[in-house]
């Protein structure tokens, strides 16, 4: 319990001093979030003897965080990327003309490409994040949110879960509670107001609302994701590289789903 409390101390500080220094810090963190969370994914799928090509998907999954940073930074083109990800394709394919290999190559096609589409691609929207206006805040914001989300699922879902709803919230993760998510989303939501009232200056109150939801909801719809993915699999946790916390998909899963939604959302209605 010790080294769980531990652990949790030095994640927390670590995060937020990145996503304030943002900038390379927070491409390798990234990069380093990315290369983990796809190891667990393509482990996954190993326990369940599909076929992939784990090499190309670091590959694919690698391109899409440096290739945008390195074009938000004016050193590369988008298209040298788009590129890049075509002969990935063409390669990854080619080796199955050049193998003779026709069973199970649309499975192998997909499987190789799915961690890229679910842990690179949509964790990089971390990296689209930092470079809106007020980009860090955002950052800090989102993760402190999903936070609260998270804590008080499980705290409001120890006390009170199954007394006024008794079938919980997911035969997907049957501990889950629907108490435990109503409480999540409120809590989640006056703390978007404290945020709001030290940090912030003039977000309407609409999106001081919608925010904390799309982040308590789709954070907790993220968390139940990976655990189809582990129960399709019939494993507890993605890893083991955060001692008791699990893997590294563990600890993001709910960002995964997060960070894409929380971007366009910014984008589009805030600044």
């Amino acid at each position: 319990m010790i080294n769980r409390i531990i652990i949790a101390i030095v994640l927390v500080i670590l995060t937020l001093l990145i996503y304030y220094l943002g900038g390379i810090p927070l491409l390798i963190f990234t990069n380093l979030v990315i290369i983990f969370g796809m190891s667990e994914f393509y482990k996954m799928l190993s326990y369940g003897n599909k076929k992939y090509n784990k090499y190309l998907g670091y590959f694919f999954g690698l391109i899409i965080p440096n290739g945008y940073y390195l074009q938000k930074m004016g050193y590369i083109n988008f298209k040298h990327g788009t590129a890049l990800f075509v002969v990935g394709i063409i390669i990854l394919l080619t080796y199955r003309v050049l193998r003779n290999q026709i069973q199970n190559t649309s499975e192998y096609f997909m499987n190789t490409l799915l961690p890229v589409i679910y842990v690179s691609f949509m964790f990089s929207h971390i990296l689209a994040i930092s470079f809106l206006v007020e980009g860090k805040l955002w950052l800090i914001t989102i993760q402190t949110l999903v936070w609260i989300s998270d804590t008080f699922a499980y705290i409001v879902g120890m006390n009170i879960g199954r007394k006024f709803f008794k079938k919980g919230l997911s035969v997907i993760s049957p501990k889950k509670s629907i108490e435990g998510s109503i409480g999540s989303i409120i809590f989640t939501i006056i703390t978007m107001f404290l945020i709001n009232i030290v940090f912030f200056d003039g977000i309407k109150i609409i999106h001081l609302i919608i925010i904390p939801v799309i982040v308590s909801f789709f954070g907790q719809i993220g968390d139940l994701v990976e655990s189809i993915f582990k129960r399709e699999y019939e494993i507890k946790d993605s890893g083991h590289i955060l001692g008791e916390h699990g893997g590294i998909l563990d600890r993001y899963d709910s960002l995964i789903f997060v960070l894409p939604l929380m971007y366009y959302y910014i984008k589009f209605f805030i600044v």
